[in-house]
């Protein structure tokens, strides 16, 4: 009994320290968790912020080519009567190619979207065997508080998947 206690007592330290750096881990891995989760739905907040400014961004520019458009109709009507006038013409390459880059951004965006598989990292209480009247009552167990770690809260770690969509 006396080896017992001698054993007990030198490993109690290192395995309470271990139970707390264990849990000091899992608290750090929900902390993780919740920033994860906060990204990814400040992340889609900004993805619908994104696609609205696209679409001002089309429609602007539709816009613009209206403009160009109606005054290059004026500059031309006005050619015979106008005392003064200048060669305009509408860039349809440039809009050809502003079209362009809004597509590609378009189907870039669109790629993105997907659903994953979050794993959240929890603890639960772990079941333990009671400890017997008969080892309470030994004299040395209760004087050298030999508490078979009754003292700990035991846990296992469980990863629990979840499927979200962001």
């Amino acid at each position: 009994m006396q080896k017992s206690v001698q054993f007990y007592g030198s490993h109690r330290k290192t395995i309470i320290q271990t139970h707390m750096q264990e849990l000091r881990y899992v608290e750090f891995a929900e902390d993780l968790q919740r920033n994860l989760t906060f990204l990814h739905k400040r992340s889609a907040e900004l993805t619908k912020d994104l696609e609205e400014h696209h679409r001002i961004i089309w429609d602007q520019i539709n816009e613009i080519r209206r403009t160009e458009v109606d005054i290059d109709i004026k500059i031309r009507a006005c050619k015979g009567s106008c005392k003064q006038t200048f060669d305009h013409a509408v860039d349809n390459e440039a809009f050809k190619a502003m079209e362009n880059k809004m597509a590609q951004f378009s189907i870039t965006s669109k790629r993105r979207k997907s659903f994953f598989k979050v794993k959240k990292l929890k603890l639960q209480s772990a079941d333990r065997p009671t400890v017997s009247l008969t080892y309470r009552k030994i004299p040395i167990v209760r004087t050298e508080l030999l508490t078979k770690f009754e003292d700990i809260e035991q846990h296992q770690v469980v990863l629990d998947e979840a499927l979200e969509d962001f």
